[in-house]
Parts: structure tokens; sequence; C-alpha cells
């Protein structure tokens, strides 16, 4: 599943508060604009999922990975508007992000699946992937680890598990096996319009647009820019507290994060975590980019390994900046940034890319 969090920073890094799976809270973005916001990053995350109303229509940004939170959203956005949802924007293709579709479609015969067209792509190449057997298989496999720490009450080190760790752990697993629980519910809905460039849809006294502004963390991300409200949907191209980055593209990132910044934009919702109601996140998450890829051209020798490049490049200022203390979120950074992230720059100076979506 694409939606993990680093197993081994979850078992590692302090407990959190602990809730339920999968509780989310509904913020009112702007008039008529509702982003359903998961309590925490745990287990298997979903994606903040945005409603966007107008006079004739609404538009939904994102649809989650849970089918009962996503019925659940359906609800209760029944309760705010009796306005039709007719567009689903899916912000790009990881799972976390449009296993809901299937239950907005059939809440609201004849909405629209919108994508980019690399998006709906990898979306169709990987649709078995997501649901029924091959779900349960992947998310058994992948928590695996997690279960025998757990059972043998130590680190992968050999050291004693904390407290804070055992509760971590249980958390977690309480997550994933819910998630299992819901492996047979999910269905595939492909993508009806894709979408390369731009698009401006008229949802009755609203226009929405949706944008490619170039790769980031996907090749495929789409924003959606309400210019009225100065509201900005950014998917993962921007996450709180700490930045998703698997098979991302640094470069090419930091420069779509300073385009945004220069848009007239005052609120950020990001793909997932709170809602931003100034630029200082996507700033620092633009400097992040930026410092990485700065660092590794200067560093880069033709034949270098990535654990070399890995060596040469300092984040360390930067991890404390965005941890502020909190070792759950220095943990899922460093395993983020100094992991995945410098991998991504390594394959992209040695022009040895690796294609999204390969395991």
């Amino acid at each position: 599943m694409r939606s993990f969090l680093s197993a081994g920073a979850l078992i590692a890094a302090v407990a959190a508060r602990s809730l339920a799976p999968y509780d989310y809270d509904v913020v009112t973005v702007a008039p008529g604009v509702f982003a359903y916001v998961e309590q925490k990053l745990d287990g298997v995350v979903s994606s903040t999922v945005v409603a966007v109303t107008g006079d004739r229509a609404t538009l939904i940004f994102d649809t989650g990975i849970h089918p009962r939170i996503s019925r659940r959203i359906i609800a209760d956005l029944k309760t705010r508007t009796d306005k039709p949802v007719r567009y689903v924007v899916v912000s790009h293709w990881h799972d976390d992000h449009w296993i809901g579709n299937a239950e907005f479609a059939d809440a609201f015969p004849g909405l629209q699946v919108i994508a980019h067209p690399f998006t709906a792509r990898l979306m169709n190449e990987r649709k078995d992937e997501f649901s029924g057997e091959p779900c349960r298989t992947r998310l058994e496999t992948e928590s695996k680890p997690i279960r025998d720490r757990l059972a043998s009450g130590k680190q992968a080190d050999g050291t004693p598990l904390t407290e804070a760790s055992i509760s971590r752990a249980r958390d977690f697993l309480e997550a994933i096996d819910e998630q299992i629980a819901q492996c047979g519910e999910m269905r595939f809905r492909g993508v009806d319009r894709t979408v390369d460039r731009g698009l401006t849809l008229n949802l009755g006294g609203r226009t929405v647009k949706l944008m490619f502004l170039g790769r980031g963390n996907t090749a495929g991300d789409l924003v959606a820019w309400l210019p009225a409200d100065k509201v900005l949907l950014a998917g993962d191209l921007l996450v709180y507290p700490f930045p998703f980055a698997t098979q991302s593209y640094i470069t090419e990132w930091a420069r779509v994060l300073r385009s945004i910044d220069r848009m007239d934009v005052a609120t950020i919702v990001p793909g997932h975590g709170k809602v931003q109601q100034d630029r200082r996140y996507l700033r620092d998450m633009a400097e992040l980019l930026e410092s990485i890829g700065s660092q590794g051209r200067a560093a880069y020798r033709t034949g270098m390994t990535v654990e070399e490049l890995r060596a040469r490049i300092d984040l360390t200022e930067l991890s404390e900046r965005f941890s502020h203390g909190d070792a759950f979120i220095k943990a899922n950074f460093d395993a983020m940034m100094k992991g995945s992230a410098i991998d991504r720059l390594w394959q992209e100076l040695s022009g040895q890319w690796k294609p999204e979506g390969d395991h």
C-alpha cells in the first residue's frame, strides 16, 4: 500500500495520543468549502477529503482510502448541502486518495472523475492491487515486522521496546487490522476525463481551477485553486507535519512549490494534516527540497553510489525545524527525506530513474 507511513519510524517513535482508527475533523475552509481531515497519521493513512459547493453542484477533491469513512463523509455532506456531487478530482495516483471514488459514485450517479493522464494510467494499471485478497496480503506482509517486534518485545537492534513504542505499535496494528477488514469493500472507479494542463469548472457562483504545475510528489499532481476564496487544495505536494516523498521529483517539486507561493493564495489544504493559514510551512518545504537538491548537485560525482551521496547531504537543522523535538515526526521525516528523497535525487543525478509504481 502506498499509504503506509514508515513502519520502523512508527514503532521507534514516542506514542501519539490514542484515538480510534480513522477519525476525522471537519474544517470549514471557506463558506461552503469543507475539509474532512484525518485526526492522526497512523497505520494506513487516508487523504484529506475536500468538498467544494456551489449554487448548482459540488466538487470533491480526493476521496480517501477507507470505504466506511467515505460513506460517513457522504452522509455528513448531505446535511451541509443539497447540491449534488458532479465532479470528483483525484490529485494523484496513490490509493489513499481515490479508493473512495466508488462510494461517491454510488451516492451521486452521473458524477465525473477527473485526473491527470499519468494518474489515470497508474490507477488503471495498479487497480487490482488495492482491493480483495491482494490488499489483505500486502497489509499483512508489510505489517509483519511490527507484529514480530511486538511479539519479541525488542527493536530490530535487539534493544527492548519501551512502553511508548509498545503503545505506538498497538495503535499501528489496530489501524492495519481495521483496514484489512475493509479490503473486501474496496471497488475500483476509474477516471472519466483527464487534464494535462488546466481546466476551469463552474459550480454555480464558484469557480474552481484545476492545474498541473509540474512533476512533484508524483508525475501527475493536480491542484485545485479557488481564486475568489484564495484557497488552494494541494494534494500531497504539501503534507503536514512531515512530507511524504517516495518516488518523487525533488528538483521539479521545489519549483512547483515556489510557483504556488507566487499565487494569490491565503489558505492551503494539504493532502494530509492541518489546514495551513499562511505560507510558512510551504516555504519551509520548498527550502527543504532546494537544500537536498543543491547539496546533492554540489556533491555528486559520476559513479557515486546513493549511500555516498546520502553521506554528503546534511539535513540536521531542517529535521529539527520540522520535528520541533517530536520523535514521531522526526523518525518519519528522516525516513522520507534522508531516505526516499535522497534515493530519488540520486536517480535524477545519475540518470537511473526508477519508474513510479515499481515496487
